[in-house]
């Protein structure tokens, strides 16, 4: 069985097509995968066994730019389910109505920096386009947040593959350690809040 976390073994068996599926999925329209993790060591492995970190960039960053619309799409045909009485119980209008006021207000800095928060990422563009988000808005910066996110993910691999090479033979422990930094965001939202005294 395919095993979507074994980062190494998807990079050498399905090289750039794998990391265009996995990062396209992972960006709007499909469970959550890999992404930092993926774009990490595939800067890594761009320094050490010879991805053209050029190509790697582009492709990731397409991928990225795709899956976020395909995510918006999908966002919109879950809105036109409202019409259907069956799935007004789960598309309620004042749920809906509540996510269009916070994307009117906050929507530039979720959809760029959503990319950096694993699940967030995969369904912002969804949520955005149910909640009817300015299309051109959401095109704009979800090229920024696309953008940002891989040249900073991918890049920082590179740098640390060419200046630490023997890194990658420490690389189940490096991507342990983005993940949870990844997730970190949702560790400190969980924290209790301390009591004003």
């Amino acid at each position: 069985m395919l095993d979507f976390f074994d980062i190494p073994y998807l990079l050498i068996t399905f090289g750039y097509t794998g990391i265009f599926v996995i990062i396209f999925l992972e960006s709007g329209i499909f469970f959550p995968l890999p992404g930092d993790s993926l774009l990490f060591t595939g800067g890594l492995f761009a320094a050490t066994i010879g991805l053209n970190i050029y190509f790697l960039l582009v492709v990731v960053f397409v991928a990225t730019f795709l899956g976020g619309l395909a995510g918006y799409q999908v966002g919109v045909y879950l809105y036109k389910l409202h019409d259907y009485s069956f799935f007004r119980i789960f598309l309620k209008k004042e749920h809906i109505d509540r996510a269009h006021i916070f994307f009117e207000k906050h929507g530039q800095f979720a959809i760029m920096f959503c990319r950096f928060i694993p699940i967030i990422r995969t369904f912002t563009p969804i949520v955005a386009g149910v909640a009817k988000m300015n299309y051109r808005e959401f095109v704009k910066y979800n090229t920024y947040g696309s953008l940002i996110w891989t040249l900073l993910i991918t890049l920082l691999g590179f740098f640390l593959g060419h200046v630490f090479p023997e890194i990658q033979n420490h690389l189940s422990w490096i991507i342990v350690l983005i993940v949870l930094i990844s997730f970190l965001p949702f560790l400190l939202k969980l924290r209790p809040k301390r009591r004003a005294k």
